[in-house]
C-alpha cells in the first residue's frame, strides 16, 4: 500500500498556478486507501489548509477515520506552481510531501510560492523535484529531481479495477449520508440565530456538536447553550485533557442550568461556581443548589439589610462615593455579593444600591 496522498490541485492566479495539494487516510491493517484529487482552483496556503481541514471534518463525520495526522491516518503532500501574470499555462510544479499538520501546509506553501517567484524574478529555472519542509528553519529544501512521469513510475494498479457508479447508486449513498459540517453550520445560522464563528467551533468535532443539540432539545436556548459549551466546558475539557463524550455531566442537565438561571433561582456566577462539580460528577444542577443552599435571594428586605450592613461598615468608601468618586459602585456590589454568599439577585442588588447610595 502506497504512501503517498492523491493530488488536491492548487493554483491557478495571476501568481500562482497548478500548486497541488494531496490527501490520503490509510490503515496498514487492510482499511482501504482513499486518495482525493482537486482541480487546480486553491491560491494560497491558508485556503489549501482550510480545504484540508473540511475533508478531515467530512471524514470524522461520515467515520471513515480519525483523521489524526500525527498518527498517520491522515496524510497530505502539495504542489505548488506560479506563472507570471497574463500567462495561461501553468508552471512547473514542485511537490512538498509529508506534512504533518495544517499550520504547516499553509506555512510550506507560501514558502514555496515566495521561493519560486523569487527565483523566476532572478531568471532561474524551476525544476520539477519533490522537497521537504524543514519546520526548524521554516522552509522547503529539495529531496529529489523528478523530470517527468517516468520518474514517478506510474502504472495501472492490477488489483484496482475501474469501478463504474450508476446515477441511482449514487444518489442512494447520498442519501445514507449524515448531516455534513458545512450543512451543519448554514442550519445554525439560518435556523438557530447563531453567528458564523459559533456554528463553525460548535461543529469542527461531531461529538460537540451533538453535545450541543441535545442540549437544545432538552430546551436550553441556542445561544446559551452555545455560550456554555465553547466556554466553560471546552475549557475544562482541555484542561483535564478530556473528550466532550467522557464527561458525566449530560446535555439535558446542562439545559436545567441554564433555567435556573433564567428563572433567577441563580446567578450566572453561582452557576460557573458549581460547574466543575457538575461536570466531575453530573447530575441534577437543582439538586445541587438546593443542597448547598444556594438558591439566589430575591427578597428586597433581605437584599437592602445586605446593603445597609455593607455601607456601615465602609463610611470612608461612601463618603468617597457620595463625593463624585461613581466607581466606587463596583466595590459596593462586591461587598454585597460578599455579604451574601454570592446569592444575592446581581440586577435587583444594582438598584437597590444605586438607590441607597444616592439617597
Amino acid at each position: 500500500m502506497e504512501e503517498d496522498a492523491g493530488k488536491l490541485v492548487h493554483g491557478g492566479s495571476d501568481r500562482l498556478s497548478g500548486s497541488t495539494y494531496s490527501m490520503v487516510d490509510y490503515n496498514r491493517a487492510g482499511v482501504p486507501l482513499i486518495e482525493i484529487v482537486s482541480e487546480p482552483d486553491l491560491r494560497s496556503g491558508a485556503e489549501a489548509a482550510e480545504y484540508g481541514q473540511e475533508l478531515r471534518r467530512i471524514v470524522r463525520y461520515i467515520g471513515v477515520g480519525d483523521g489524526n495526522m500525527q498518527e498517520g491516518s491522515l496524510r497530505c503532500d502539495v504542489n505548488i506552481s506560479v506563472r507570471p501574470v497574463g500567462r495561461k499555462e501553468f508552471g512547473t510544479k514542485v511537490e512538498i510531501k509529508n506534512m504533518n499538520s495544517f499550520n504547516a501546509i499553509e506555512r510550506a506553501i507560501d514558502y514555496e510560492i515566495e521561493r519560486q517567484i523569487q527565483a523566476l524574478a532572478n531568471g532561474e529555472r524551476i525544476v520539477q523535484e519533490t522537497r521537504l519542509w524543514d519546520e526548524g528553519k521554516q522552509c522547503t529544501f529539495s529531496m529529489r529531481i523528478k523530470e517527468g512521469s517516468s520518474d514517478y513510475r506510474y502504472f495501472p494498479e492490477p488489483d484496482l479495477p475501474p469501478i463504474e457508479v450508476s446515477k441511482s447508486q449514487l444518489e442512494e449513498w447520498k442519501s445514507q449520508l449524515p448531516e455534513l459540517p458545512a450543512q451543519k453550520r448554514s442550519r445554525y445560522e439560518s435556523q438557530l440565530g447563531l453567528s458564523a464563528y459559533d456554528a463553525r467551533v460548535l461543529t469542527d468535532d461531531k461529538s460537540v456538536a451533538g453535545y450541543f443539540e441535545r442540549a437544545i432539545a432538552a430546551g436550553a436556548p441556542a445561544k446559551q447553550a452555545a455560550n456554555w459549551v465553547m466556554g466553560d466546558i471546552t475549557a475544562y475539557l482541555k484542561n483535564e485533557k478530556l473528550a466532550i463524550a467522557d464527561i458525566p455531566f449530560q446535555p439535558h442537565e446542562l439545559a436545567e442550568l441554564i433555567s435556573l438561571i433564567d428563572a433567577g433561582t441563580i446567578s450566572g456566577k453561582i452557576a460557573k461556581d458549581i460547574l466543575p462539580e457538575l461536570l466531575s460528577a453530573g447530575g441534577s444542577p437543582q439538586k445541587l443548589v438546593e443542597s448547598k443552599g444556594l438558591i439566589q435571594i430575591s427578597d428586597t428586605g433581605a437584599i437592602e439589610s445586605a446593603i445597609d450592613a455593607v455601607l456601615a461598615a465602609n463610611p470612608k468608601e461612601l463618603e468617597q462615593y457620595r463625593g463624585g468618586k461613581t466607581k466606587l459602585l463596583g466595590f459596593f456590589v462586591g461587598k454585597v455579593m460578599k455579604e451574601t454568599g454570592g446569592r444575592a439577585d446581581p440586577k435587583l442588588t444594582n438598584e437597590l444600591l444605586a438607590k441607597k447610595l444616592n439617597s
